[in-house]
């Protein structure tokens, strides 16, 4: 896949906008208003978790999503750029959200508000909001992005699927305080990698980087890969780096640890 097709730098930004893109700032509540690109609105998804990969749960979190970002005016027509502090976790999950309902003119932009400004592009610290009127989105699930739960637990350890934890150590090691898991550990069999070693002064490393990353911890770039965290923010932003490298086989688990910990009829390690 071509970076242009995931990533747009802040040159660029200023010419799609003109040409009728949507811009969604998908920072934390209360971020928007200290300050943000003009004409961008805000929009977060990050707390929807998703506590059953089942497809058939799975189209019903669709239309969810598409929904919220249909009161934002998202269409499937108009190509919508979404953007974090840096290249963050939120505006990967929020990317991944549109690829998964079916946008395919969705971009991040790389480096984020930060790389905006350091670029000179302004930043507008006003609270009004666009008044949009919602139009009822399509959706058409791009399963090929996603990883559902049961593959995980029937593949993990398998010659020809790796899963990789992107979690922090304490996450790794089942020593954190994650209130809304009563299960802690990592899913047997899965590499940790955690998921900013993947990039470097807020924006992804090089493709050469990430693909001697993966190498380093053993993984077979031909053979697929299925990226997890806790809700699939920062397994989202590792899908996107492992996509930027040319590595064909990457998916996400959505669900990711908030769901599988949930699971008593799965292991833990």
């Amino acid at each position: 896949m071509d970076a242009s097709e995931i990533l747009i730098e802040p040159s660029a930004l200023k010419r799609a906008l003109e040409s009728g893109a949507i811009l969604i700032d998908a920072r934390k509540a209360g971020e928007f208003k200290k300050g943000h690109i003009p004409g961008a609105m805000p929009l977060s998804t990050y707390d929807s978790l998703v506590s059953d990969s089942s497809l058939e749960n799975m189209r019903k979190f669709a239309q969810s999503m598409a929904d919220r970002f249909s009161s934002v005016g998202v269409r499937l027509d108009r190509p919508v750029i979404v953007y974090d502090e840096h290249t963050g976790m939120r505006a990967a999950r929020e990317l991944w959200m549109l690829e998964y309902i079916g946008h395919r003119k969705a971009r991040m932009l790389h480096g984020g508000l930060a790389q905006w400004q350091a670029e000179g592009g302004p930043v507008l610290d006003d609270t009004d909001i666009a008044t949009v009127r919602p139009t009822k989105i399509p959706v058409s699930i791009a399963s090929g992005c996603h990883v559902p739960i049961d593959e995980i637990a029937r593949r993990a350890g398998s010659w020809n699927f790796y899963v990789i934890d992107v979690r922090d150590d304490l996450e790794w090691a089942g020593t954190d305080d994650t209130p809304c898991c009563k299960r802690r550990g990592h899913i047997p069999h899965a590499i940790h990698i955690e998921w900013t070693e993947f990039q470097e002064n807020g924006r992804y490393k090089s493709p050469e980087k990430i693909v001697a990353l993966l190498e380093a911890h053993g993984i077979n770039l031909r053979q697929e890969i299925a990226a997890y965290c806790h809700r699939g923010a920062r397994s989202a932003n590792t899908y996107y780096a492992l996509k930027y490298a040319g590595v064909p086989g990457a998916r996400n688990f959505i669900g990711s640890w908030h769901e599988w910990a949930a699971r008593a009829d799965l292991p833990i390690a």
